[in-house]
């Protein structure tokens, strides 16, 4: 199969600078079968095309992005898709129409880049990650000020996905905005979850307990949840294991979370790897109450055989797991932590049981919703013929 992938910026894992959109399409190319042959077109940003992601595409072509203050004059303001207006340049439509003519299907990933759908031609996957409709309802509901402008900008994006082509594949990550998105948009909608990759403790715990909590510190649920778990959550622990630290972890933390910084908690800023704040902690606690998709850190702490207390919107769509507790009740989350607090055992030894979802089991599955695309346009073709 010659595949082109457009995504809305440089796939990567940087510490700092990378995101859970960034991550998907890096991992994706790492693990997509060797006879795919692949064209990148992609967004230039802070962040250059990794070595290994170049060394495995056969050509990429990073794109140049229109200057920010264009780019808000034309989305009225950031209303109307600010990511989508610094990318919707006149060479990234031509670059899509050209390349996706001499491939077998389009991979489109993230809401920033769907625009270019309507320049694409042949078999079409979009992958929206979350959808931006959803995300901006959940914007809209946890808004404090300006909530009209922010339903504006939701009902914008809802019109622009209604008009996405209709021969397109559509996936989000989860099940639960893949239903959503479907109902809004009155079509059928896949998902696909992310994976982890398991891992083992190489090193030894802290001499005191230690409650650890990760993600994107710059992201609006993920600054209330750590608000949560350092004012609500953490005194209560104290009142039991009043030696316990809690360490915040993440990239470009905003001021709030670094002020949450004292003698029993630590915030780590861009951390290299997240692995090392896992294989150091006790438990993982995530007192989410708002977030859309997938949490991916969920999933990537009990990779790291690491038990977890999540509230139900943290575990959302998170398979049963041995390590993993769910408690929408505070007295009942403070007491699943305190429960690990007080039997430190070495977790973390042995991977809990449940199902892991690898990145390479990830990648057949968006394989197989290209080839899927490829039939569609050519019914006569069978499943994983040479030309899918």
């Amino acid at each position: 199969m010659k595949l082109l992938y457009i995504t809305e910026s440089v796939p990567n894992r940087d510490p700092m600078l990378g995101d859970g959109s960034s991550m998907i399409p890096f991992e994706l190319l790492r693990n997509l079968p060797g006879n795919v042959a692949v064209t990148l077109l992609t967004f230039a940003g802070p962040v250059d095309v990794p070595a290994e992601i170049r060394n495995r595409c056969d050509a990429v072509h990073v794109l140049a992005t229109r200057k920010r203050i264009w780019a808000t004059l034309l989305s009225g303001f950031g209303l109307n898709g600010l990511g989508k207006h610094e990318r919707s340049t006149a060479a990234a439509l031509a670059s899509a129409s050209e390349l996706s003519a001499q491939h077998d299907a389009t991979l489109i990933h993230g809401p920033h880049a769907l625009f270019l759908a309507h320049s694409v031609s042949g078999p079409l996957v979009l992958q929206t990650v979350d959808p931006w409709s959803i995300r901006a309802a959940m914007d809209t509901a946890i808004a404090r000020t300006l909530r009209p402008a922010y339903r504006a900008r939701e009902i914008l994006a809802l019109l622009a996905e209604r008009r996405l082509p209709s021969r397109a594949r559509l996936l989000a990550v989860g099940a639960q905005d893949a239903l959503a998105w479907s109902e809004r948009l009155g079509r059928s909608v896949g998902h696909i979850p992310n994976g982890a990759e398991q891992s083992f403790r190489t090193g030894t715990t802290r001499d005191v307990p230690v409650v650890c909590f990760v993600g994107s510190l710059n992201y609006g649920p993920n600054i209330d949840s750590a608000t949560v778990l350092i004012g609500k959550i953490a005194p209560l622990v104290w009142q039991q294991v009043p030696e316990a630290r809690f360490v915040i972890a993440g990239r470009r933390p905003v001021p709030s979370v670094l002020a949450l910084a004292g003698p029993r908690v630590e915030v780590l800023a861009n951390v290299p790897s997240v692995l090392d704040v896992f294989h150091s902690a006790d438990v993982a606690a995530f007192p989410d109450e708002h977030g859309v998709g997938i949490r991916n850190s969920v999933r990537e702490a009990l990779a790291a055989g690491l038990p977890v207390v999540a509230t139900p919107v943290a575990a959302r769509e998170q398979d049963p797991h041995s390590l993993l507790a769910v408690e929408g009740d505070t007295q009942g989350f403070v007491e699943r932590l305190v429960g690990h607090l007080t039997e430190r055992g070495g977790h973390g030894q042995e991977p809990g049981h449940g199902p892991l979802r690898t990145w390479k089991t990830v990648a057949h599955d968006y394989l197989d919703e290209l080839e899927r695309a490829i039939q569609a346009a050519d019914p006569g073709l069978p499943l994983g013929s040479p030309q899918a």
